[in-house]
């Protein structure tokens, strides 16, 4: 009896330690899901009654309102979909995962959603491998394991899904299992268990991006609702790829992208947007903190129409929304010379570099107005910097934090990391 008891309580106490269970949406609103695994499922409905499939591929699926393992019929919306050997972990659209599996017909009886239920430290060990690189400095593999633990916790019990907390896709955080793990953002992982950023005694939405390019944005500036520890700061993430990008576009391609947005302004005759600065910059309707775009407008022969800088960002697959717009002629990187003799024949060829920033061939410009001029080759460049939304912590500026000697030199640098792209926090223990 007291053997039993000192069992139970261990498992209380290891169960404690991973944080409480989080429900992740690995299948979101599909008519089916693919499960697989080396030994036999069982398939469990409502009722209890289970049916086992044979090792291999199989259909969870929704038809008429009911859930289907391949073509048999189970009792009521939800089943649990359970690996009969250990040994041979169930695999989700060929992607394997700790805890437990449910499948659920959504409201609507049309499609299903696939919920992968686990404590949150076991979440994290697919989460942290998948949102930067393993062999980057600790100190901001630690600073991301806290970002994304308060995330999570922040999300639970969240009332926007009906039965799961957190999407497994960048538009909750990218989650990919077992096979995403790597030993070292395990390691970072184990050694911040617990630590949440929390503002107010509760933890923060802790929103991160890949690179902010110099500067980071404020919420109020992104999602117009101001969160005062999501303010704009300056960021150390020159060493990100995405640093500096350039997009380029025909006008009609431009056109078209705009009409298959919706947006049927005619034919593109000038570009508005408030330049940009070259320091961050007071509030303006124009441009943020940081200078990304919040407003844009795209002029044509049949209409006008007015964009944010993200519908700009989606509607034409741009890196961010901290961009620049140039319309004209570009000229290439270089120019073939031929070398010829003194009887003007030719010998060879030298390849001379152009100067780019001092040779471009831009449009006419009217205050904010860049007018199209339909010179030859004429096209339009979107000229920015970073990648993502700019918001709360940068994954490669926590990167270069971790990289000054300062860093190297201060225990626990993870903590200053945070207290600079979450302003006003606290790091607390939540268990």
């Amino acid at each position: 009896m007291v053997l039993a008891l000192l069992l139970f309580f261990t498992q209380t106490v290891r169960a404690r330690d991973y944080g409480p269970s989080i429900r992740v949406g690995l299948v979101v609103n599909q008519f089916s899901a693919e499960v697989e695994s080396a030994g036999k499922i069982k398939v469990v409905d409502s009722r209890g009654k289970t049916v086992v499939l044979p090792s291999g591929r199989h259909f969870i699926s929704v038809k008429g309102g009911s859930l289907y393992a391949d073509k048999k019929k189970l009792s009521g919306r939800q089943a649990s979909l359970v690996a009969a050997d250990a040994k041979y972990p169930l695999q989700i659209n060929r992607r394997k995962y700790r805890g437990a599996l449910t499948a659920v017909v959504n409201e609507g009886g049309k499609n299903l959603n696939v919920i992968n239920i686990l404590p949150v430290e076991q979440y994290l060990y697919g989460v942290v491998a998948k949102e930067v690189m393993p062999l980057w400095p600790d100190e901001a593999i630690k600073a991301q394991a806290v970002a994304a633990r308060s995330f999570a916790l922040y999300h639970i019990n969240n009332p926007k899904y009906p039965n799961f907390d957190i999407k497994a896709t960048d538009m909750g955080q990218v989650y990919g299992g077992i096979e995403a793990e790597h030993a070292n953002t395990t390691k970072m992982v184990d050694a911040t268990r617990g630590l949440v950023a929390t503002y107010d005694g509760e933890p923060i939405q802790a929103f991160f991006h890949s690179s902010s390019g110099g500067y980071t944005e404020s919420a109020a500036n992104v999602w117009g609702r101001d969160i005062p520890y999501l303010q704009a700061v300056k960021d150390y993430d020159q060493d990100s790829p995405n640093y500096e990008w350039k997009k380029e576009f025909t006008k009609t391609q431009l056109e078209k992208l705009l009409s298959q947005g919706g947006y049927r302004v005619g034919e593109l005759k000038g570009i508005r947007l408030l330049p940009r600065a070259e320091a961050p910059s007071k509030w303006s309707p124009e441009r943020g903190t940081s200078g990304r775009v919040k407003r844009i407008t795209f002029r044509g022969s049949k209409n006008s129409v007015t964009l944010t800088g993200s519908q700009v960002r989606s509607l034409l697959g741009l890196n961010s929304t901290l961009f620049e717009v140039y319309i004209g002629a570009e000229e290439p990187d270089s120019i073939n010379v031929d070398i010829k003799n003194s009887y003007g024949f030719k010998v060879g060829e030298k390849t001379i570099p152009i100067d780019k920033k001092t040779n471009r061939k831009t449009s006419s410009t009217i205050g904010d107005l860049r007018l199209f001029s339909d010179v030859k080759g004429e096209k339009v460049f979107f000229v920015g910097n970073g990648w993502g939304h700019g918001v709360g912590l940068s994954q490669w500026g926590a990167r270069g934090m971790a990289m000054q000697k300062t860093a190297r030199r201060k225990k626990n640098y993870y903590r200053t990391i945070l207290s600079h792209y979450y302003k006003g926090i606290e790091i607390t223990e939540a268990y």
